[in-house]
């Protein structure tokens, strides 16, 4: 039962298990005395009536002791109960012709209970002492007692298997302790190597997804770039995967960068039908809008559609990683489906955010992706998974492939819902709109393919 609990809290759980034990066995002796001395009273000795006081002051004070465990109690405690056992064992073994001898478990009550304050040592050492302090005051005042009577005196055997019951719990106690407090320094090892185990499993996680975002994703670039020079825009990537690796702690500078690079200015033309409106701070601050401007960069034309300030829901960790698996789902594009262009489209609700990232390209099956690929599976599938959220792939062989990644949002909204609603009508003023491929209509979940 111990082990579990931290070393600190063991001994102070396990004294508080025995005191409160052996108070209730206390009160449950000091009762059972009022109860045999009433029914004596009222058949043989009316003037018994003041043990039943005496035995009253005892339960009294037992009952504060438990309540407020202090040494001053444990001492007033001793005191009453030595003065109780002795005017006790006065008065009982004076009634004439009952008690033939010291030796009687009615006599032993009283003695019991007082031992029992034993129990609220914070020690196995402390309790011992504790209870026999108070087995010798017990006895003593016993044995003055019978001195003034006619009763022979008899060894008590009741109070000294009391006695020797409570010592022999508190030491093995106190060796439990020890034991339990040599198990601790391995159990917290135990705990703490899971801990680091987790922390590794996630490390390389994000290791794995960020080298197939810089350094995997450039060099598949390289290989499928015709020869001669490189275009401006594989150019700018190779400068930005360069500058990212180049930093000594880059998987963590490159979230900071990932919030923080500058973001391009947006430009187009409006035309009649299309009224000008400003875009929002949450839409441009946000890593999706970074993310889109890179692969925008290396000649990509994305359409982006639905609502955008939807995006201000997720926190600084969310929107890092939702932006980053964007990024590879585009980045895919690119490098797979053939086609120079996609769409994303954001929807939200009250608890979740979905961005649906669609091509028109030559699609895949799960027989063409090699296992050793990590974009999807990596950079984008285990980025949504550990944040409580999940990706569906849509995909077939010359009918494009469609991604839908949904994460929860925060508990914020955000603050301009008409602004948001806008949004969702306004086109992206960069690039010209597409045509938006629509899904294979076969069973969603089952192409979920790394590509």
């Amino acid at each position: 039962m111990s082990l579990g609990l931290p070393g600190h809290l063991v001994q102070l759980t396990l004294a508080r298990a025995l005191a409160r034990a052996a108070h209730w066995f206390a009160l449950t002796c000091l009762m059972a005395a009022v109860v045999s001395v009433g029914i004596l009273s009222l058949t043989r000795s009316p003037e018994l009536w003041i043990t039943i006081v005496v035995v009253a002051a005892m339960g009294a004070l037992l009952i504060l002791f438990t309540r407020h465990r202090r040494i001053t109690l444990a001492v007033a405690y001793l005191i009453v109960g030595t003065l109780g056992v002795y005017v006790f064992t006065t008065t009982v073994l004076g009634v004439p012709d009952v008690f033939p001898a010291s030796n009687m478990f009615l006599v032993a009550l009283p003695k019991m209970a007082l031992v029992m304050v034993g129990g609220a040592g914070t020690t196995a050492l402390a309790g011992v002492l504790w209870s026999t302090a108070a087995f010798i005051l017990a006895e003593t005042a016993a044995f003055l007692a019978i001195l003034g009577t006619a009763v022979p005196y008899r060894p008590d055997l009741f109070t000294l298997s009391t006695y020797l019951v409570l010592v022999g719990v508190m030491v093995l106690a106190g060796i439990d302790r020890r034991a339990s407090n040599a198990a601790q320094p391995a159990i917290h090892r135990a705990v703490q190597d899971g801990s680091n185990r987790q922390l590794r499993d996630a490390l390389d996680t994000r290791a794995i997804a960020l080298l197939n975002d810089t350094t995997v994703a450039q060099l598949v670039a390289l290989s499928l770039a015709e020869p001669g020079a490189l275009s401006p825009g594989l150019r700018a990537s190779l400068n930005y995967t360069l500058a990212t690796l180049h930093d000594t702690n880059w998987l963590t500078d490159i979230d900071a960068r990932t919030n923080t690079a500058p973001r391009p200015t947006v430009t187009g033309t409006a035309t009649e039908n299309t009224p000008k409106s400003p875009v929002s701070d949450a839409w441009l601050s946000s890593a999706v809008y970074t993310a889109i401007e890179r692969t925008r960069d290396r000649g990509l034309v994305v359409e982006v559609t639905g609502d955008r300030d939807a995006l201000a829901c997720l926190d600084a960790g969310s929107d890092r990683d939702v932006g980053l698996a964007i990024e590879q789902c585009l980045v895919n594009v690119i490098l797979h489906a053939g086609v120079a262009s996609a769409e994303v489209a954001i929807e939200s609700d009250l608890s979740t955010i979905s961005l649906l990232i669609t091509d028109a390209g030559r699609g895949f099956t799960e027989s063409e992706s090699a296992s050793d690929r990590l974009g999807l599976r990596q950079s984008v599938r285990r980025r949504i998974e550990q944040l409580g959220g999940s990706v569906l792939i849509w995909s077939r062989p010359g009918a494009g492939t469609s991604v839908r990644l949904t994460v929860p949002a925060a508990t914020h909204t955000p603050t301009n819902p008409a602004t948001s609603q806008t949004a969702r009508n306004r086109p992206t003023p960069r690039n010209p709109p597409m045509t938006r491929a629509t899904p294979p209509s076969h069973n969603p979940a089952t192409p979920r393919n790394p590509r």
